[in-house]
């Protein structure tokens, strides 16, 4: 089995995770809090607020969301497609940045690192603008390193530019970024003075630009940046998440740091310079409230290039315990798949069949064969196993969940159990439920004259459903709140 495995190509392991990629864009539905956020601020164009009306984000949601309401396409793919477009465009900053100061690295390996793990990613990540976010640190990162090299206008210009982007959508992480390479070059001895002016300048009109920016979040009644938070089970939760959100390269990153840093292999000040910016980055998010998940996938496609450069040539004898780290993939997939049903005794029965398919699928791991491989080589099973278990899940997903996602659920009962057109129907609720007002805002407000009214009663699985002849009882699952709850309909 590894020996098959190790003669299939990283490119077509990279067409597979790009495929992946754009069927988990497609298929996973929203609905959060934050997903509802920002599809409140778009219905309410004419109330924005400062920060909302220099949000670059919030600008392209709504120019795509424009676009698909007028060829009439539920504009809930026109997120997706941004999340997506947002992905790839940090793939190519990858690869520029690998072609900027890693010119040997091999380039197809590490991007298809990064494109597999970029699947958890779009699986989680919301509307609000997280992967806008992640993309933008690392084009500042990326035009910061060209202007150390070449001093130009055009790389000037690019830099301040982003900064000022990021400003406009109340992102200060980039400071942090800017500031630790800003020190490591200043405080390099062989650095000519005019080069080391020209770096204090630039830094000095960022930071400018961030102290006027933050006076004008103060005058409009935003909360001060870069809240500090000491609680342990934030932290903690914290960490868990990120090994989840960076599976399956976080496991390998110790051996990384032992070989780069203790044994001195492939060692050099651009590396230290990213394991510099990973720890920094980390702590970042770990004990600052107000970064989120970009920070995460600022750290992806750094560590990525970080692994794969410093392990490249070591056998896989040295990798074969980290290896076992990729379980904690199929452990969270099935705690989380359980955690949606009130107990044991209410799993179906094929969900069995499916956590079966994920534990054979992550036994295709290098941990478990004894022939020596170069990590280039052994890391294409964890990626094929990685795809394989993405695709199962996401296909069983699809299979058993897709006409019980409470959106879908709804809009069905609507349409076929009770006959009435979606769009000329109004719905009344007794509870703020997020889906509701994400997929159908037009329904709780209704600015024609219904044909049909529909009363949802929202109550939990322990509670007894409700006793009407006339109406329709349905078990929906409620992704906001992870678990299934009852749904009476009632046609008025």
């Amino acid at each position: 089995m590894f020996r098959i495995l190790a003669t299939i190509p990283y490119l077509a392991l990279l067409i597979c995770g790009i495929i992946l990629l754009c069927f988990t864009s497609i298929l996973i539905p929203f609905g959060t809090e934050g997903d509802l956020e920002i599809f409140s601020l778009l219905l309410s164009e004419s109330s924005w607020k400062f920060r909302e009306a220099i949000n670059v984000h919030l600008l392209f949601s709504n120019f795509l969301y424009l676009i698909f309401e007028s060829f009439e396409i539920n504009v809930i793919y026109a997120f997706r497609f941004l999340n997506l477009v947002y992905f790839s465009l940090l793939i190519l900053t990858l690869y520029k940045i690998i072609k900027l100061q890693f010119y040997d690295l091999e380039i197809i390996p590490t991007i298809t690192a990064l494109t597999c793990t970029g699947i958890i990613f779009l699986s989680f990540i919301s509307l609000n603008g997280v992967l806008f976010v992640g993309f933008l640190s690392l084009v500042i990162f990326y035009f910061q390193l060209k202007f150390f090299m070449d001093e130009n206008i055009y790389n000037s210009f690019i830099l301040g530019l982003s900064c000022i982007v990021a400003l406009c959508i109340g992102s200060y992480f980039f400071l942090i970024i800017v500031t630790t390479l800003s020190i490591l070059k200043i405080f390099d001895w062989k650095l000519e003075k005019n080069k080391r002016l020209a770096i204090l300048s630039n830094l000095s009109f960022i930071y400018i630009s961030s102290v006027v920016f933050i006076i004008l979040d103060q005058i409009y009644g935003d909360k001060l940046f870069l809240n500090i938070d000491f609680d342990l089970s934030t932290m903690l939760n914290k960490v868990y998440l990120t090994i989840v959100l960076l599976l399956p390269i976080v496991g390998i990153f110790i051996i990384s740091f032992y070989f780069n840093f203790l044994k001195k292999i492939n060692w050099n000040k651009d590396l230290f310079l990213y394991l510099l910016l990973i720890v920094v980055s980390f702590l970042s998010f770990i004990f600052l409230n107000d970064l989120g998940f970009s920070t995460l996938i600022f750290i992806l496609p750094i560590l990525t290039i970080y692994i794969f450069r410093t392990l490249e040539f070591i056998e896989i004898k040295w990798l074969r315990f980290f290896y076992l780290s990729f379980f904690f993939l199929p452990a969270f997939i099935i705690y989380f798949d359980t955690s949606l049903y009130p107990n044991i005794e209410s799993l179906p029965k094929i969900n069995y069949f499916f956590y079966a398919f994920i534990l054979l699928g992550s036994l295709i791991n290098p941990a478990f064969h004894l022939n020596k491989h170069s990590f280039i080589q052994s890391y294409k099973s964890i990626i094929f196993s990685f795809l394989l278990i993405t695709s199962i899940s996401l296909s069983f997903i699809y299979l058993n969940y897709q006409n019980k996602f409470l959106h879908v659920g709804i809009a069905e009962t609507i349409s076929k159990d009770l006959s009435c057109e979606l769009y000329k129907t109004q719905i009344t609720s007794n509870r703020e439920i997020p889906a509701l007002n994400l997929y159908f805002p037009n329904t709780l407000n209704p600015s024609y004259f219904p044909d049909c009214e529909i009363q949802l009663l929202f109550t939990n699985l322990e509670e007894t459903p409700i006793d009407n002849p006339s109406s329709i009882n349905k078990t929906l699952l409620d992704l906001n709140q992870k678990s299934f709850i009852n749904v009476n309909f009632t046609k008025r």
